[in-house]
């Protein structure tokens, strides 16, 4: 059954049962999860989404997983589920948020919704692959140029940024290649940068390796970190600030394994 609200939006009354409502808060969890979202805000969503359909919702979210409890007239359904990857997309995130709007205010049923999110989940990258890589390539000269690099500087910075962007988004994908990439390419880019520095006049190497890692560097996920501790939740926090400094250090180790090997032969 639906009614227009006041603002002449249509309005869902049907609640659903309480499987149905699991099935969907356990879909909506994962792919937030997926995405990126915090630990502190899936919780405020799925508790916001009980209020609003009658269920009583509690719910842990780590960076791997997510413990849903939903309970109504005595009755209790428990449910966990594992989320394997886990990666930043924004466009897919913000798209969500728009669903769970609308279902906070019953403008679309929970059928509607899982139809909605298998939808979301089967859509291709909001960019694509050509844009993609043309933004890695971008990243670096604007890099350069911001800490005051020079022309050449700022040329070269393009094609390593080119390279860098294609190998971590479309070849060092999946689990077992994830920190692998981050080594490859930061000791690719700092070889890069002292095979520059001797065919070209006046090139700052630690800039140069500065601009080609830079789509590299974990800084969302490092802000994340932050904000998960600051709201106390410690333990999804706790994992993404490792996470955060697993790949700083797989940077870092990448640069200096190919600086000791250079200048060590010499």
């Amino acid at each position: 059954m639906t009614k227009l609200t006041e603002h002449g939006a249509r309005r869902v009354e049907d609640t659903p049962g309480m499987r149905e409502f699991m099935e969907f808060l356990r879909e909506v969890c994962r792919i937030l999860l997926e995405c990126g979202c915090s630990s502190n805000r899936i919780e405020q969503l799925t508790q916001m989404l009980g209020v609003s359909w009658e269920f009583e919702v509690e719910t842990l979210a780590i960076p791997t997983g997510v413990w849903i409890t939903v309970r109504k007239n005595h009755l209790n359904m428990v449910d966990l589920s594992r989320v394997r990857n886990w990666s930043v997309d924004l466009d897919r995130l913000a798209r969500i948020n728009e669903l769970v709007d609308s279902i906070y205010k019953h403008h679309i049923s929970i059928n509607d919704a899982i139809a909605r999110i298998e939808e979301i989940k089967a859509s291709p990258p909001a960019y694509s692959k050509l844009l993609t890589i043309c933004a890695g390539t971008g990243a670096g000269p604007v890099l350069v140029f911001t800490y005051g690099g020079s022309p050449t500087e700022i040329a070269l910075a393009a094609p390593i940024g080119l390279i860098v962007q294609y190998l971590h988004k479309y070849f060092f994908v999946g689990e077992n290649k994830r920190y692998l990439g981050d080594f490859v390419c930061a000791g690719m880019v700092a070889l890069y940068a002292i095979l520059c520095s001797k065919f070209f006049v006046g090139i700052d190497v630690p800039r140069l390796i500065t601009g080609g890692i830079v789509v590299l560097v974990p800084g969302l996920v490092f802000v994340n970190a932050v904000h998960e501790v600051a709201q106390k939740n410690l333990v999804s926090g706790a994992a993404r600030l490792l996470e955060s400094l697993i790949i700083a250090a797989s940077l870092g180790t990448g640069v200096v394994f190919v600086i000791g090997i250079f200048y060590g032969l010499k």
